[in-house]
């Protein structure tokens, strides 16, 4: 039976938080605007089978997630960047699908 992580890691929240100080909401906001052109591209690379691309957003896109303590997307990520490196197209479309309920789940616990 898989882990199920969660979708935010509080502990890497409140460390940003006291780290990022006045620059936290920003941080949040840029991470926000960032997935949503990931989620974009992967779809656009999924759509063209353009698994090297594919996959490279989904690397990307997985460190991001991990810096801000995402932790269910994070895993998201690296199933679609396993699925991009193996030209699973199957795979890749159902981690996308993940990512996007993932990333919805998200959003409300992103708050200043």
């Amino acid at each position: 039976m898989p882990v199920t992580l969660p979708d935010l890691d509080q502990e890497v929240q409140a460390n940003l938080r006291e780290l990022m100080q006045d620059d936290f909401a920003l941080l949040l906001a840029t991470f926000r605007s960032d997935a949503q052109q990931r989620l974009h591209l992967m779809s656009y690379c999924l759509d063209c089978q353009d698994w090297e691309g594919f996959r490279q957003q989904a690397h990307s896109f997985k460190g991001s997630c991990g810096n801000i303590g995402a932790r269910a997307l994070e895993q998201s990520c690296l199933a679609a960047e396993l699925a991009g490196q193996q030209a699973d197209g199957d795979r890749a479309k159902q981690a996308l699908a993940d990512m996007r309920r993932c990333f919805q789940r998200l959003q409300p616990l992103l708050s200043p």
